[in-house]
């Protein structure tokens, strides 16, 4: 039955063996949920096709409603698609429920005869079973540690091999500013440097107690690597700190930890990496790895913290006896990957030739530490409002007079590749390509935790418009969309010298470089941004409706102009 759904529905193309049967694990563990959501989800979602005709609906009614866009969020974002990860099959069930929805209301395949656009990413990551991490000294034999350590500069892997001296230095931090140096008296020259995340905490380890907002953004490591990035060190390994209660990265920043694990770039690029020379080499390892070359110190890691703690002290110094020889070894491969693309033909007979394009990503960053990220507000909630956004259009007695491209790519958590690759591969002319509507988790509101300048937030009835004034015709239509809207538009976060440079931090960029203006419908980066908080139920799917009916309305009206907009900023002339 779940292999019929997906071979007959429209132009979905055959998917491989082993997608159909987690495809049918799924709905076998779905079907016996007597009361469940996604019960509901897959039903509506496979058997009913609610916008395949004008009929299906009472006459007025949108087809942008919180119901439809609840039940394909349930969907994308249920647990047992594991966090819809790159390369992943996860993912694959969730590009071919998008495409079988996207058949089920009429939208034509943009790629010939399928929904799908293939490209390939190579995938370079640390080769566990032929890499060591090897320990000498105090006159014993050497300890190879079975550890598992992930890299953070350079990204993802880089064959090399690294010996030399152990220096402990404590948060690996200085600052002038309350008079505290942990590499005082040390000489880090040609040495591997152990420090601990984050800096020094009251006693429960909820508290900083220095008074930095720097310090509290990833563990300050922003601030440590600059001092560190001058010091001639080989390698600085950075540990959990004990009052954290992690014993790895993995555990502490399990969306970071796995992003950080690989370094990815389209194939036929060639590979963006960081690494400088002379730069040492950033990594993160385990608290087992830490103990064991403190052992024999008479030192352990969690006394060591709360002396430095109590006393606002340094207590750093040289690990005597012993020397760490660490041997890193890579291996690339290629993932295929997909895009998923759905059109509306326009109506008029020269304009048709001209395109509206609206964009979402439905991956998400995976599973890491045992717990899913499940992604629902990123992008779960952006794939949703285009799918009910080309419902809209497609119910239309008479179509716009320019033609809507809808697309969901891929790649987007690993360097915006899905839309990279389209931009550079495209289904339709790009210099018949007006402007791209992106919408990239626009499901949640301000709450409590959401106050720092890290993480803003919208409320129920506020979104952030992002862009950089790449066409006054854009913006002019804009403005008109948001006088009609009960939505408030906030363009507080645009531009390309905006701190949290979210102007170039989903898919709309990639159409930003080829002078194509855009919109990017966001509500804001919350605190469960990349994190297993990122569920169904706190999205508020009411505020969802809201955008993405403005969002319809803006595609709506450039789609129906008589004279192309005017792109009186391009790109190419920054």
């Amino acid at each position: 039955m779940i292999r019929n759904i997906f071979l007959n529905v429209g132009q979905v193309p055959a998917v491989k063996p082993e997608t159909l049967l987690l495809l049918s694990l799924f709905l076998e563990k779905v079907m016996s949920r007597t009361i469940s959501t996604i019960l509901a989800a897959t039903l509506i979602a496979f058997l009913i096709p609610g916008k395949s005709s004008s009929q299906s609906r009472r006459p007025g009614e949108s087809r942008i409603n919180s119901r439809d866009l609840e039940t394909y969020v349930t969907f994308l974002s249920s647990p047992l698609l594991k966090g819809r990860s790159n390369g992943e099959p996860e993912l694959e069930i969730a590009e071919n429920y998008i495409a079988s929805q996207a058949s089920l209301m009429g939208l034509k395949p943009a790629n010939g005869q399928s929904f799908f656009q293939s490209y390939a990413v190579m995938k370079k990551s640390v080769d566990y079973k032929r890499s060591k991490i090897q320990l000498a000294g105090d006159g014993k034999d050497t300890v190879t540690l079975d550890e598992e350590f992930v890299q953070l500069l350079p990204q993802g892997a880089s064959d090399f091999v690294i010996e030399g001296d152990l220096v402990f230095a404590g948060y690996g931090l200085r600052s002038d500013k309350f008079k505290y140096n942990d590499f005082e008296n040390l000489k880090l020259e040609g040495k591997i440097v152990l420090i601990m995340n984050r800096s020094p905490l009251s006693e429960d380890g909820k508290t900083n107690l220095f008074d930095d907002p720097s310090l509290k953004m990833f563990g300050g490591l922003q601030t440590k690597i600059t001092p560190l990035a001058f010091s001639k060190a080989k390698a600085v390994l950075i540990v959990p700190d004990p009052k954290s209660s992690f014993s790895s990265i993995d555990e502490q920043y399990p969306g970071i930890a796995g992003e950080m694990k690989s370094a990815r770039y389209l194939k036929g690029a060639k590979q963006q990496t960081m690494d400088m020379p002379g730069f040492p080499k950033i990594i993160f390892v385990t608290r087992k790895f830490a103990d064991e070359i403190l052992s024999g110190t008479g030192q352990k890691l969690d006394e060591l913290q709360r002396k430095i703690d109590s006393t606002l002290k340094p207590s750093s110094f040289d690990i005597p006896g012993k020397k760490l020889k660490l041997t890193e070894v890579s291996m690339t491969e290629e993932l295929e990957m997909r895009n998923v693309a759905g059109m509306i033909e326009g109506s008029d007979p020269v304009l048709r030739n001209e395109f509206v394009v609206y964009s979402a990503h439905a991956d998400h960053i995976g599973a890491a530490g045992g717990k899913v990220n499940q992604g629902a507000d990123d992008d779960a909630s952006g794939c949703a409002a285009i799918l009910d956004i080309a419902g809209e259009f497609q119910g239309l007695r008479r179509k716009p007079l320019r033609s809507i491209l809808f697309l969901w790519v891929s790649g987007e958590e690993i360097g915006l590749f899905g839309s990279q690759s389209y931009v550079g591969n495209p289904l339709v002319p790009l210099d018949k390509t007006v402007c791209d509507i992106n919408m990239d988790m626009i499901g949640r509101d301000k709450g409590p935790a959401d106050t720092t300048a890290g993480t803003p937030m919208t409320g129920p009835k506020g979104v952030f418009v992002i862009t950089d004034n790449q066409s006054k015709d854009l913006m002019a239509i804009a403005a008109e969309a948001d006088k009609r809207s009960p939505v408030d538009f906030d363009f507080s976060l645009s531009g390309r010298n905006h701190p949290l440079q979210l102007f170039q931090r989903s898919d709309h960029f990639n159409f930003v470089r080829k002078d194509i203006p855009v919109l990017f419908f966001t509500g804001g980066l919350h605190t469960d941004y990349h994190t297993p908080g990122d569920i169904v139920s706190k999205l508020d799917f009411t505020k969802m409706e809201l955008v993405a009916k403005v969002a319809f309305d803006i595609g709506y009206s450039v789609a129906n102009r008589k004279a192309r907009l005017v792109v009186d900023n391009p790109y190419s002339k920054w």
